[in-house]
């Protein structure tokens, strides 16, 4: 009897290692690190377009841009990512790659964040003026590279961000600014944010839901990144467990996760550090984002702006957003509202979005 349970449990064990040798293979198999071509329907390359991988040396880093279009001479659109340290490029692609159809669209993984996490950055260089240098630096980059004299710059949540406070700096360099889950006062944000979810949760009758949000605090102004972290991990699952969150139907992060182990821009120590540049990125910059009010730092805009939120957006609310747009000044704005989308019209509205923004680039 002794013998036959060893021998049992050689086979379980023997089984077990099979299998994680096997999922091993399997993402190694999909993680090449390297750009996917662009390609026809009968699968042959593109003609014309452009699909790369680069690495640039911004503020004394090197960090890597994902470039894609299907036409290299299409204007270029710099996309900022969101978190901070969340790369969106696994997401555009299954989602809006139809967008690299009227852009050359370049995915920059900003300092810290995916293909540019590395542990020895310095935690004294993850501050809101570097990260304006950098993308004042990546932007300059680009219009040389592309002998554009001046780009287009679009971010989602933090992104919009660092991208509304660079065109803000540096006009200069841009032809609009497109704000996508746009930041403008994300402490009152997270205020609105907690009051919904528990709202939520009485109105559904989910007692679960309700005894947990009980059970939180809202960090104060001046709490560590840490105990922000804590307490996000936690509120964000009601927020998109109720439709608030990143899109309005995905109402979890496993969806999105799988997108990004599947994204054969990435290596295996890309994908398996991911998160470790998530959370990273987040614990030294949510300070800035939770100080910085955009109603007391711009008043007025030197270039176009156009905001595109959703409805049903509880990440960064929509009310503080459209409050923010009414008071703010530029040679020309409009405020897009998307109906049928949370935090990201970009990837749930791709039409209607898509649509928006060649019209207006086309003026």
């Amino acid at each position: 009897m002794g013998k036959r349970i060893i021998k049992v449990s050689l086979y379980i064990i023997l089984g077990i290692l099979t299998l994680v040798l096997g999922l091993f293979i399997a993402l190694w198999i999909i993680s090449p690190g390297k750009a996917e071509p662009l390609t026809c329907p009968d699968g042959n390359p593109l003609e014309g377009s452009i699909s790369a991988i680069e690495k640039i040396n911004l503020g004394g880093l090197d960090q890597y841009v994902i470039i894609r279009g299907a036409d290299s001479t299409k204007p270029v659109m710099l996309f900022l990512h969101g978190g901070p340290g969340s790369p969106q490029v696994a997401f555009m692609k299954h989602f809006n790659t139809n967008i690299e159809k009227d852009f050359v669209m370049v995915y920059w993984e900003q300092r810290g964040a995916g293909k540019s996490w590395s542990k020895d950055i310095p935690v004294e260089s993850m501050n809101m003026e570097q990260f304006i240098s950098d993308t004042r630096k990546l932007s300059e980059y680009l219009s040389e590279r592309f002998n554009q004299d001046r780009i287009y710059i679009m971010g989602h949540s933090w992104g919009s961000l660092l991208g509304i406070l660079t065109a803000y700096q540096h006009p200069e360099l841009y032809q609009a600014y497109f704000g996508i889950g746009q930041v403008a006062d994300q402490f009152r944000g997270e205020q609105i944010s907690f009051e919904w979810a528990k709202k939520e949760a009485r109105e559904r009758n989910d007692k679960k839901a309700a005894e947990a949000l009980a059970g939180l605090n809202l960090p104060d102004l001046n709490a560590s990144g840490k105990e922000w972290i804590d307490y996000m991990t936690k509120q964000r699952i009601y927020v998109n467990k109720f439709g608030g969150g990143t899109t309005r139907d995905i109402r979890g992060m496993w969806p999105l996760v799988k997108l990004v182990f599947k994204a054969r821009e990435y290596t295996i120590g890309d994908k398996l550090n991911f998160m470790n540049g998530g959370m990273f990125s987040l614990e030294h910059m949510w300070n800035e984002v939770i100080h910085t009010n955009l109603f007391s730092e711009i008043e007025s805009m030197q270039v176009p702006v156009y905001i595109f939120h959703g409805k049903y957006d509880f990440t960064t609310p929509y009310c503080i957003a459209k409050e923010f747009y009414d008071q703010l000044k530029a040679p020309e704005k409009e405020f897009f509202t998307f109906e049928n989308s949370a935090h990201s019209p970009v990837m749930e509205e791709v039409e209607k979005f898509n649509s928006i923004v060649r019209n207006i680039t086309r003026k």
